[in-house]
């Protein structure tokens, strides 16, 4: 039976990888911090002036993005998508960016995940008791001092007894450690609860069924092998969990809009 106070929700996770802000932008830097196991992505980068769509794909995560614009600052809560999507930020804009692992995507204070699936929602309604965190981000000079604010000034986005996000958590955390590849009849069978009320537990917290969230588990490691890889696509497809190559291919385009090689490809051109 599972079980809260002895729970497991240590966040090793493949990915949390979203190629198009890294490489559809300028100037992209990131650090990883844990906090009490749990990681956080803080990123930043710069848009040109095109105007151009960015691609992001399902991570699963909950990222916070801030335009650090003095006289016009702004911030978004943005939910995981659930298949391959364009953006659109404005241009020429300085952003900064924090990806909250699974466990604390679920510990938002009062906003939970499923509110904010698929959605870009203004940050200073969906979390309004930090509605001046972008200005005083936007006030910060460099990538670090704004990293110092936020863990300043946000400690309680980023930090947390993930153990409180309860059976749907454990499950999360079984997912990621298992690579997508528990299905939800063991899930139940390790918990102790039935399968029925397993998915009912996952669409009242996450807005989707477990299945696709261990669909999105398993892409995520197979881009982490696409991206930073030079195994064959065939052996990233197993390593992925997928059985065939065909299953492969129509998740992996479905969730990123491109095909792995394309993705390859676009690791070596050079950068616009």
């Amino acid at each position: 039976m599972f079980d809260e106070d002895c729970s497991s929700l240590s966040a090793e996770t493949h990915g949390y990888i979203q190629y198009g802000l890294q490489w559809q932008t300028q100037g992209y830097t990131e650090r990883k911090i844990r906090y009490a196991n749990e990681p956080v992505i803080y990123y930043q980068f710069a848009t040109d002036g095109s105007g151009r769509a960015i691609r992001v794909v399902p991570d699963g995560c909950v990222d916070l993005l801030f335009r650090c614009d003095p006289s016009r600052p702004s911030a978004l809560a943005c939910g995981t998508v659930l298949k391959g999507t364009e953006i659109s930020l404005e241009p020429n804009a300085v952003y900064f960016g924090v990806r909250l692992s699974y466990g604390l995507s679920l510990l938002l204070p009062g906003l939970p995940p499923k509110e904010i699936v698929d959605v870009q929602a203004p940050f200073e309604d969906a979390l309004s008791q930090y509605a001046d965190m972008a200005a005083k981000l936007a006030g910060r000079a460099s990538f670090p001092q704004r990293i110092a604010l936020f863990e300043r000034d946000g400690l309680r986005l980023v930090t947390g007894d993930v153990r409180a996000a309860g059976i749907v958590g454990y499950c999360l955390a079984t997912m990621h450690r298992t690579g997508g590849s528990v299905t939800v009849r063991e899930l139940a069978a390790d918990t102790g609860y039935s399968e029925r009320y397993l998915r009912t537990k996952f669409e009242h917290s996450l807005g989707f069924p477990p299945k696709l969230y261990n669909r999105i588990v398993r892409f995520q490691q197979a881009l982490e092998g696409v991206v930073r890889g030079v195994a064959p696509l065939s052996d990233v497809a197993a390593g992925g969990g997928y059985f065939d190559q065909a299953h492969f291919m129509k998740d992996f385009k479905s969730f990123s809009l491109m095909t792995p090689s394309q993705i390859r490809s676009m690791i070596t051109a050079p950068r616009t």
